[in-house]
C-alpha cells in the first residue's frame, strides 16, 4: 500500500512538471509568434508572459491526471493536457503575405510543442546513450537496469516526450483546419450546433488523414537526430 502512494505521488510531481513546462512555453510561444505576425491580441490579454498561473487551465490539468490514475477506463491510454485558450485575432493582420502570417499564427502552437519533444527526445538520448533508444518508443533496451532515481528522471521525460507528441499533432491539424476555414469555409466559424458538429466531422477526419504522415515525419525526425548523437559520441 505504501509503494503505491510511493508511486501515486511520483506520477502527480511528474504530470504536474510536464504540464507546467510544456503549457507555459508553448502559450509563451504561441503569443509571441502571434505578436511578430502583427496580432497582439494575446500580449494586450496577459498571455506573453513565462508565468505559468497565466497559462494554467483546470480542466487540461485535471485531464492529464484522468489520464494518468485511470487510463484503464479509457479506450486509449493518452490524454494531453491543454492550457488556456489564447485568442488570436487574425482580422487585424493586414500586408504581404497575409495567408502565410494566419498561416503561422495557427500553427505556432504545434510548433512549439515540437520544439518541446525535439527537445526531451534529445535530452533522453543524451541520458541514457542515443544508441540505445528504440525509436519506436522513446525506451531505452536496459531500462529495467536503471537506479531509482534515474528511472524517475527518464519516466518524467519519457511522459513529456508522448504528451507533446500527441499535442504537435493535434495543434498542427486544428491550426491546419482553422486557416482553411478562415479563408475558405468561414460560414464553418459561426457559432451554431450544426456548424460545430460540422466542424468536429472535417476535424476527426482530418486527424484519420494526417496522423500517418505526421508521425512518420516525427520518427525520422527522431532518427535524424539519434544518427548525429551517435556518430558525435564514437
Amino acid at each position: 500500500m505504501r509503494l503505491e502512494l510511493v508511486q501515486a505521488l511520483q506520477n502527480l510531481i511528474i504530470a504536474f512538471i510536464f504540464y507546467i513546462v510544456s503549457i507555459t512555453f508553448a502559450g509563451w510561444f504561441e503569443s509571441f509568434i502571434a505578436k511578430q505576425v502583427g496580432d497582439d491580441s494575446p500580449e494586450n490579454s496577459g498571455f506573453l508572459t513565462l508565468n505559468p498561473l497565466e497559462h494554467f487551465n483546470v480542466f487540461g490539468f485535471a485531464a492529464v491526471l484522468w489520464g494518468i490514475f485511470y487510463r484503464d477506463v479509457l479506450p486509449f491510454h493518452l490524454i494531453p493536457g491543454w492550457g488556456r485558450q489564447i485568442p488570436l485575432v487574425p482580422d487585424i493582420l493586414y500586408g504581404k503575405h497575409l495567408r502565410l502570417r494566419v498561416l503561422v499564427e495557427y500553427l505556432a502552437r504545434s510548433c512549439a510543442h515540437f520544439i518541446l519533444l525535439s527537445s526531451v527526445g534529445m535530452i533522453i538520448m543524451l541520458m541514457v546513450g542515443a544508441s540505445s533508444i528504440q525509436l519506436e518508443s522513446m525506451t531505452p533496451y536496459f531500462l529495467s537496469l536503471m537506479a531509482p532515481f534515474q528511472k524517475t528522471l527518464f519516466n518524467l521525460f519519457f511522459f513529456m516526450y508522448h504528451q507533446n507528441a500527441l499535442l504537435f499533432l493535434i495543434h498542427f491539424i486544428v491550426g491546419l483546419f482553422k486557416t482553411l476555414v478562415y479563408f475558405y469555409m468561414p460560414r464553418l466559424q459561426e457559432p451554431t450546433i450544426p456548424m460545430f458538429l460540422l466542424s468536429i466531422v472535417i476535424l476527426a477526419f482530418g486527424l484519420l488523414l494526417l496522423h500517418g504522415p505526421l508521425a512518420w515525419f516525427i520518427y525520422n525526425f527522431m532518427f535524424a537526430v539519434k544518427t548525429v548523437l551517435v556518430f558525435l559520441g564514437r
